[in-house]
């Protein structure tokens, strides 16, 4: 069996982080599927490529990375390569971080999360699925990227998705609630677009008693207020709909999504093409969203309707535009941006939905370095997982990409990915075993 029986972890009360992210948000938290580490006495060295080490700084040319196990040891060019190292020559590649996935569904479907994983997502959350939705993982006979959970994700009666629902009674549920999903190994919490605003609180002050952190896909809460209450992460850039639009338009959406769910499918496009970015409301809940240190994981690529194709009416490519404008003022703005490919897109093929969210978020107005930091340090923070991957750096565990080409010069070289190491191990694309 490829994974190790999971340890006990203390999620206690964990308060030291420096980052951006709220001093609730851990960085010491734990995947649910500890990979296999390498030997710890094999070394590698890794040479001749270029490294950007995900911390958003300059690359560097013509270097090296010398691993121990599972860990880097050094980077940098010019270092002395021992002479017992497996030395692996990289000129005119990239060598990365592993990308970090915010936001990846799955039901008990290892193939898929192996696909991500030779595609460079060493690290992934899926936020709102239950604990058994991802039993496979401990059957796995194949390598599978770190797993971070939330458990069901908070909803309020009748809910949506009810299969995948805890539907909320109370406060005193909500407590109860949170204090099992940690004890199952929950490193987060995920609220569902139901819950009303009085519960999100309780919510937040429980899952801050253990170093948790808090997202919401919200849509019928104004994000405006879900932020002052103090959540700190949201998930899908439809969640500012009915804050942006006209109220005479937002009430439309709400009562319309109040009568039925699956009216949400054509009218947040709708609601979004209506919207005048422009608008001083606008740019106020952007510096409220910035204030607060507040991180956006926009999904792009699931919501992505462009003009041109002759599936897509005038409507849903103008609402789309507007999300990709306002995912780009949100970045200028100060917003947090971090990445999740949320699994698929009508316009990504079947594991490659997050190289396709790098793009659209390129095409938003980030320079690739700054979609390549998102995808990996800062997401790796959203997660609380950055004290451990996220940058290629002494002492990190030793989950990278190399890819063939420049993706600062093009970030469609994500998609030439020559090779995935996890934990100090080859991913082997062809017998989904690790060499």
């Amino acid at each position: 069996m490829y994974l190790r029986k999971i340890r006990n972890v203390h999620l206690g009360f964990l308060f030291s982080l420096s980052l951006w992210i709220s001093p609730s948000f851990s960085q010491n938290l734990i995947e649910i599927n500890p990979p296999v580490a390498a030997d710890p006495n094999k070394m590698i060295a890794l040479v001749g490529a270029r490294v950007i080490d995900g911390r958003g700084g300059e690359p560097i040319d013509n270097s090296a990375i010398l691993i121990k196990g599972n860990r880097i040891v050094d980077v940098g060019p010019g270092l002395a390569i021992p002479a017992d190292a497996e030395v692996l020559n990289l000129k005119g590649m990239t060598v990365l971080p592993g990308l970090v996935d915010a936001h990846l569904h799955t039901i008990n479907d290892n193939i898929t999360l192996h696909t991500f994983l030779q595609n460079g997502v060493t690290t992934m959350r899926d936020p709102g699925h239950p604990f058994r939705f991802y039993q496979s993982i401990h059957f796995a006979d194949m390598p599978l990227p770190r797993v971070f959970l939330t458990g069901a994700h908070l909803d309020a009666y009748p809910g949506v998705y009810t299969q995948q629902a805890m539907l909320i009674k109370d406060h005193d549920h909500i407590r109860e609630v949170v204090k099992k999903y940690v004890e199952e190994g929950s490193t987060g919490l995920k609220i569902y677009f139901r819950l009303p605003l009085h519960y999100y609180e309780t919510v937040l002050r429980s899952a801050s008693t253990y170093g948790i952190p808090v997202v919401a896909h919200m849509e019928l809460v104004p994000a405006e207020a879900a932020i002052r209450a103090g959540l700190k992460g949201i998930e899908h850039v439809t969640s500012f709909g009915t804050s942006l639009a006209e109220p005479k338009d937002a009430e439309e959406f709400i009562t319309g999504v109040g009568h039925n769910n699956s009216y949400r499918a054509e009218g947040r496009y709708r609601l979004w093409s209506k919207l005048d970015l422009q608008h001083p409301r606008v740019k106020e809940l952007l510096s409220l969203a910035a204030q607060e240190q507040v991180a956006l994981c926009p999904t792009l690529a699931t919501f992505e309707r462009q003009e041109g194709d002759d599936k897509v009416p005038v409507y849903q490519a103008s609402g789309f535009k507007n999300m990709l404008s306002f995912v780009g003022m949100a970045h200028k703005a100060g917003v947090k941006i971090v990445v999740g490919s949320h699994t698929d897109g009508m316009y990504a093929d079947r594991g490659w939905a997050y190289q396709r969210e790098m793009e659209l978020l390129v095409e938003a107005g980030m320079s690739p370095m700054e979609v390549i930091r998102a995808s990996t340090l800062q997401t790796a923070a959203y997660l609380g997982t950055a004290s451990r991957v996220g940058s290629i750096e002494p002492g990190k565990l030793a989950d990278l990409l190399i890819v063939n080409g420049d993706p600062l010069a093009d970030i469609r070289a994500m998609y030439q990915v020559e090779r995935v190491m996890l934990n100090g191990l080859w991913v082997n694309k062809v017998n989904n075993e690790a060499n």
